[in-house]
């Protein structure tokens, strides 16, 4: 009976790939047209989005971002790594990243499934941005959106223009992408590549916006090697 279980079990998974491909043989027109409206989709509340003007603007947004020279107020000093991420946010009192701050693991997700990747990049933003909220003294509550977060930490000057447009249009993606707007995955690394940049300005702030004397683990070793040696 187990046996035959299996073979139940196998034959159900090989049957599905095959269904799927004479569908997408027989209603091959059909399929395209549904894809090309799917991808001017139209999110709750009415709002449209047009993703391949989306990214563009993604992409736009992020060169800007990049190009902007460092906040006059930035101390100059070691630079966090990676590695280290998670473990000075907990020590800061905030969440820790899903991804350790590191883009690459939505990358890596994206090969899979660009909607899913997606779909955890906006979870991402939504926690950095939180993290900056408190970092920064800024009261909100839990059921702000993050496009209503991200307004209030530009009014309130956590982050800049640049960085409260190009959240946002990353945001926008994503939750078209979670609302089932058809995502290929070289669109879905486009905008995780274009986020990189907020990822990066903000590793940045753990390293100089706290004066707290943080210095790296590697530093802290050396520092203890050359005492040993004194």
């Amino acid at each position: 009976m187990e046996i035959a279980n299996l073979i139940l079990e196998y034959i159900r998974v090989l049957i599905w790939p095959t269904v799927v491909t004479v569908i997408c043989l027989v209603f091959r027109s059909q399929l395209v047209a549904l894809f090309n409206r799917i991808r001017h989709a139209e999110l709750p509340g009415g709002v449209a989005v047009d993703l391949d003007q989306e990214i563009k603007e993604v992409k736009a947004l992020s060169a800007k971002v990049q190009e902007t020279p460092e906040p006059p107020e930035r101390k100059r000093g070691p630079s966090i790594p990676l590695t280290e991420a998670n473990v000075r946010l907990i020590q800061l009192g905030m969440k820790p990243s899903p991804s350790g701050l590191d883009m690459s693991y939505y990358k890596e997700l994206a090969e899979v499934d660009p909607n899913v990747a997606l779909a955890g990049l906006r979870i991402e933003i939504d926690i950095l941005a939180r993290n900056v909220a408190k970092g920064f003294n800024v009261a909100i509550n839990e059921m702000m959106s993050g496009k209503r977060l991200m307004r209030k930490l530009y009014d309130s000057g956590a982050i800049t223009s640049d960085q409260m447009q190009l959240a946002m249009k990353v945001l926008s993606v994503c939750n078209a992408a979670v609302h089932g707007t058809t995502v290929s995955r070289e669109e879905a690394n486009d905008v995780i590549s274009s986020a990189e940049v907020l990822a990066d300005n903000y590793l940045a702030w753990l390293s100089w916006g706290f004066d707290d004397g943080w210095t790296s683990i590697a530093e802290r070793r050396c520092n203890d090697q050359l005492q040993a040696e004194g």
